[in-house]
């Protein structure tokens, strides 16, 4: 699940002057570059309506707001460098996700992502609201994924569509960030060394409004051979340049793309493609669902219809409710057989 070699596909930014303005200058994009001379490649995503979107349909405590928005930047990372039809899911869950309760700690039974090419991506995060209001009591602030999930495992899933068998890795849940669990997993499913850094967070627009923006990057080192020889070095220095990048640059609305990439790797050079934009996609329509809710017995529906005799479902990643009467049910079921 490597990146895929960046190729020459863009102009090298070896001075200020040189920056493409057009790159990153929206939000909701993605971009791959890769260093000149140096085999490493990578991809940096900006996110402003899309995490928005994503994150402000629910009212998500701080900590699973974060949780979720550096799911979906993995997915569409990550995602965006698969070269076949289907879409990449990413999902960490702990024991919550299994009825088990850990002292102190486990509030969310589990956050999961997912990324079309050419589609977009959406997240969603199950939790107990309660548990979370504590743990970010005790802290003081944000709670790491670590605590959040109570250990439990991080899983990538190629999903290449109906009739195909999916392709799945697993790890455990390391450390604060899902950032670092994708890297576990990448050593240890992948062994292709690996570097992410992600930023989730809330802008003040006018009137004091509060949206929410999210920004990530990934490194990953070129594997050598017979011309390039060893290449951990040269990882080890894109790294070390790599890590100095700050959340605020990640999350500036105001900051391209293509600036965040000038200030960590002018010296070198970085080659980069056209972005690609980004969407929130939701998988929830009208007519998908009033098939499901026909497949099931018809006491079971009466059990789930209102005084007014209509059904209601609500998506759990947009959080929007839909509501279906008996006669439309029954038309879906018609179509069904």
């Amino acid at each position: 699940m490597a990146l895929d070699p960046a190729g020459d596909a863009g102009p090298t930014m070896s001075d200020a002057s040189q920056i493409p303005d057009t790159l990153g200058a929206t939000d909701d994009t993605i971009s791959i570059f890769q260093l000149e001379g140096r085999p490493v490649r990578g991809r940096i995503v900006r996110l402003g309506a899309v995490a928005d979107a994503i994150l402000g349909s629910h009212d998500y405590p701080q900590s699973v707001a974060r949780l979720v928005g550096e799911a979906a930047m993995i997915a569409a990372l990550v995602g965006d460098s698969l070269k076949i039809e289907g879409k990449l899911i990413v999902q960490a869950s702990g024991p919550a996700a299994q009825g088990r309760n850990v002292e102190g700690e486990g509030a969310v039974a589990f956050v999961v992502a997912d990324f079309v090419p050419g589609e977009g991506v959406r997240g969603y995060a199950k939790y107990d609201a309660d548990r979370v209001k504590m743990l970010e009591k005790v802290e003081g602030g944000p709670v790491g994924a670590d605590r959040l999930l109570g250990g439990g495992n991080f899983a990538m899933t190629i999903d290449p569509g109906a009739g195909m068998e999916r392709y799945q890795g697993v790890t455990e849940v390391t450390g604060e960030s899902l950032a670092q669990s994708a890297e576990h997993y990448f050593s240890q499913s992948e062994q292709v060394p690996t570097r992410l850094k992600l930023a989730v967070g809330r802008q003040v627009v006018d009137g004091g409004r509060q949206i929410w923006r999210a920004g990530g990057m990934l490194i990953q080192r070129i594997a050598g051979d017979d011309t390039r020889g060893d290449t951990d070095g040269d990882f080890d220095h894109a790294r070390a340049l790599f890590d100095t990048v700050g959340d605020d640059e990640l999350l500036d609305p105001g900051l391209t793309s293509g600036r965040v990439l000038f200030r960590l790797f002018h010296e070198e050079g970085v080659r980069v493609e056209a972005e690609t934009p980004i969407v929130r996609r939701c998988a929830c329509e009208h007519d998908r669902l009033a098939k499901l809710l026909a497949r099931f017995p018809s006491d079971d529906r009466a059990h789930m219809a209102r005084e007014d005799g209509t059904v209601a479902m609500t998506c759990e990643y947009c959080n929007k409710e839909w509501k279906f009467s008996a006669a439309e049910i029954d038309l879906a079921g018609k179509a069904n057989d």
